[in-house]
């Protein structure tokens, strides 16, 4: 956990993290429940949250690389 600490110290790479853990639990979430075929809308609202967090993930990786090259 202290190893986790120091990496997780500032908003960015908490942001990045949390990004991260949303789409692996969005992707498992999806492979393992059928509640997607079975509710449309959810379904749409499930397979849509992938891509928006992937761009939202790219949006925090690029102000990473801007707060480095400072």
């Amino acid at each position: 956990m202290k190893y986790l600490r120091e990496i997780l110290d500032d908003w960015l790479t908490r942001t990045a993290g949390i990004m991260l853990l949303l789409i692996l639990l969005v992707v498992i979430f999806s492979f393992y429940s059928d509640l997607p075929e079975k509710s449309p809308l959810f379904g749409v609202l499930m397979y849509s949250l992938v891509p928006v967090l992937f761009i939202g993930g790219g949006v925090v990786f690029i102000l990473a690389i801007l707060r480095v090259s400072e």
